[in-house]
């Protein structure tokens, strides 16, 4: 047996779990693209209150030789570009919930419309049927075709009729993107090189004998978080029991170990942590969790007082993977500049002393006096 090493051309990555656009996606098919586009208007902004979601349909008369953008009172024209699957993907992993007409393009999951004026054209299309969630039946149609019951490896979870398809659907949409909302795991940040304490901050100890990793470890537990340590490289000597992430953007700080977390788990939210917040306590980091939006970027905490958001207590949802490498590529290397200049959402609190950091030896030492006052 050869014990040469099969040679890699390029590193291991894991994918986010997406179909042609995101996680969650359905096709409608099989009735008049005016019904299709009909039902996707008038659902957007009904679910758009607890997700963001993507409309995708087909060309429907003319459409302008530019593509146009409209931001407030700006209008910015592009020039024609090429687009392909991978474009798709970029653009749909950004959304919790995407909706295509099913008449002009594919995705993962099918809701298929049986409508006797449209039979030919979804038998058709009967190879994309590969997921069919639900059969709505359209005016005139009685029964699903026997081709259309043949094809179906297991009955469809919704079935009725298009007058109430309002009340079928849109339960189901909401189920299915709630149920694929990205997990929540805490990723306490134990690699910095703590150059103004002078001594690793991680291993401070301010109470009951325990430093402030470990600390910081029960606490995320105690908040219902499975804690991950994003150190600078892998150590066989950490506690077995809690997970690295060995830092793959070198010399990034925070924003580095943010975007290597979303490298190792792309499909999770990171509720990231630093080891310089010693007032911290999990009552905070619970109405953290609370108050999180995942249609946002981010949920971060900002003091009353603080004109910014504190960037270390926060949760970054999946999508912001995708932003912070947008704000690296512009040379901006401080997760706290994205956070100002993104759609996040922002959890204010009067008391300000959980997020008080200590990263000199004369804010550990004010740090001591408060705990000491407390006892």
């Amino acid at each position: 047996m050869s014990t040469e090493k099969t040679h890699q051309k390029h590193p291991k990555l894991l994918r986010p779990q997406l179909g042609n656009y995101a996680r969650t996606e359905f096709a409608l098919v099989g009735t008049t693209c005016a019904r299709i586009d009909g039902l996707l208007e008038e659902w957007l902004p009904q679910l758009s209150d607890a997700f963001r979601v993507l409309t995708v349909t087909g060309k429907h008369g003319e459409l302008p030789e530019y593509d146009a953008r409209r931001v407030g009172e700006k209008v910015m024209n592009d020039s024609p570009s090429i687009w392909n699957e991978y474009d798709d993907q970029l653009l749909g992993k950004d959304y919790d919930l995407v909706l295509v007409n099913g008449n002009h393009y594919p995705a993962a999951r099918q809701i298929v419309f049986v409508d006797p004026k449209k039979a030919g054209t979804l038998e058709r299309r009967k190879e994309q049927l590969t997921d069919v969630a639900a059969v709505i039946f359209c005016p005139g149609a009685e029964e699903m075709p026997d081709w259309l019951q043949e094809h179906l490896a297991a009955g469809p979870r919704v079935q009725g009729k298009f007058e109430d398809s309002h009340d079928l659907l849109l339960p189901l949409l909401r189920s299915e993107a709630t149920a694929h909302r990205p997990p929540l795991k805490a990723l306490i940040l134990a690699g910095g090189k703590s150059s103004r304490m002078g001594v690793d901050k991680s291993q401070l100890v301010y109470r009951q004998e325990t430093s402030e990793v470990d600390r910081m470890i029960a606490m995320c537990r105690t908040a219902g978080l499975e804690p991950h340590l994003s150190v600078a490289a892998a150590s066989d000597s950490s506690d077995a029991a809690v997970p690295q992430i060995a830092d793959r953007f070198a010399g990034m700080g925070p924003m580095g170990a943010v975007c290597t977390a979303f490298l190792s788990e792309p499909d999770t939210a990171w509720l990231v942590l630093a080891c310089d917040l010693p007032l911290l306590e999990a009552d905070t980091l619970k109405a953290l969790i609370s108050a999180r939006d995942s249609r946002k970027f981010a949920t971060a905490i900002k003091g009353t007082s603080k004109p910014f958001p504190e960037p270390l207590v926060a949760i970054y949802e999946p999508r912001a993977y995708s932003r912070l490498l947008q704000f690296l590529s512009l040379g901006r290397a401080c997760p706290r500049k994205m956070l100002i200049n993104s759609d996040v959402a922002l959890l204010e609190i009067k008391d300000e002393t959980p997020i008080s950091n200590a990263n000199t030896p004369e804010e550990r030492a004010a740090v001591l006096t408060t705990l000491g006052a407390r006892k």
